[in-house]
């Protein structure tokens, strides 16, 4: 009988011994995953270009997040970044047009996710 408890002791102590170094490991695996993810796909980047004092040509990237579809929340937000762009350079106070909407894919291949939406107007 005695022998036995100190054989659960035993086993008992290896356990929380394991325990442990599990809990640590996993605070270490987080700190790895958060550095993997954190900003290495930052979900708005785009480019402006005033053409000419009445139109312009701006693009914003597509990923995962950013879907390129033309309808829905990634098409919405787009657009609202389109018109801060235009209010950040003093264009098209009295609205604007935007004439064409085209999805450019810089790469294909399987590993070809995104690619640019690039939306070309003028100023009414």
């Amino acid at each position: 009988m005695l022998a036995s408890g100190w054989r659960k002791r035993e086993e008992r102590h290896e356990l929380i011994k394991k325990s442990n170094q599990m809990r640590a490991l996993v605070p270490a695996c987080l700190v790895l995953l958060a550095g993997c993810i954190i900003d290495n796909d930052p979900v708005r980047v785009e480019n402006f270009t005033a053409d000419t004092p009445a139109t312009f040509t701006y693009d914003a990237w597509t990923n995962t997040v950013m879907t390129a579809n033309d309808d829905g929340a990634a098409e919405q937000i787009r657009r609202d970044w389109l018109a801060e762009a235009l209010t950040a350079h003093g264009m098209c106070a009295a609205g604007y047009v935007v004439e064409t909407r085209r999805f450019v894919q810089p790469w294909e291949g399987p590993f070809g996710n995104g690619g640019d939406i690039v939306y070309t107007g003028r100023c009414l």
